[in-house]
């Protein structure tokens, strides 16, 4: 009856992450540039228990004694777009991040939204941009009217001339193993390899979108359906917990 409990406490606490999991996905639905993650479940140590017959077709008795949670997996795929109509808001279609400079060192994000702060190319978040070198994209403060082209071109007015000059162009990195990757918060994610940047566009990198920002790429109903599934699993758990706390009382009054 112990084993019971606590193969049906393994499967509630599962399923508890499981949901918490699930309420990030629908908290950041209209997070920009925000991936969707999914919890990976895996079964624990089985027993070996003894075999009723021997013979050359006798069965192995194995009892399990749970679940566990063995990872939370990042889904990768190209959320919406939105149109914003700003100059220095990007969208990346294909394979591909922005890279971007870090206390932790480069990190990489799909969230477009760019400004011009301190005389840099950044994130909402203050975080300098690469271009296809892998440095900063500096904009003195004399630059006006700063946009974006589809190839990546940083562009700008110098003084009182009319005429566009080019500050850069924007990266496109690439990781080879983005399951890897760690997300850190705000949008970012890094990783152990050495940075592969380049010309968007290029060696299938992906093209970027001026004026469009990446939405978050969760389906809210599809999260719903998740959430009520997980639900119902952490209901059946508890009823196990419950049967079987039911069986040990009878059991214990067996002598009465």
């Amino acid at each position: 009856m112990i084993r019971s409990l606590y193969t049906a406490s393994t499967g509630m606490f599962a399923q508890q992450i499981n949901m918490d999991n699930i309420a990030h996905n629908i908290s950041n639905v209209n997070t920009t540039g925000y991936k969707k993650a999914r919890v990976a479940f895996e079964d624990l140590l089985y027993t070996r228990l003894p075999a009723p017959r021997t013979g050359p077709d006798h069965t192995t008795l194995q009892l399990g004694s749970g679940v566990r949670v063995a990872a939370t997996v990042r889904d990768f795929s190209d959320g919406a777009v939105l149109h914003t109509d700003q100059m220095l808001d990007v969208a990346l279609n294909g394979n591909g991040f922005l890279g971007v400079s870090t206390d932790r060192g480069i990190a990489y994000t799909r969230s477009g939204s760019l400004q011009v702060s301190n005389g840099r190319l950044v994130t909402t978040a203050g975080h300098p941009v690469l271009d296809t070198r892998g440095r900063e994209i500096l904009i003195n403060r004399d630059i006006s009217h700063v946009q974006i082209d589809e190839k990546g071109y940083v562009l700008g007015m110098r003084g009182n001339r009319d005429d566009m000059i080019t500050l850069g162009q924007i990266g496109v990195a690439r990781v080879a193993n983005q399951h890897a990757m760690v997300a850190i918060g705000g949008n970012l994610f890094i990783s152990n390899e050495s940075l592969d940047i380049g010309a968007p566009g290029q060696n299938q990198r992906a093209l970027l979108m001026p004026g469009f920002l990446e939405m978050a790429n969760v389906q809210v109903v599809e999260e719903m359906v998740n959430l009520i599934t997980a639900q119902r699993a952490y209901e059946v758990g508890s009823k196990a917990i419950q049967a079987s706390d039911e069986m040990l009382a009878q059991a214990n009054n067996l002598r009465r």
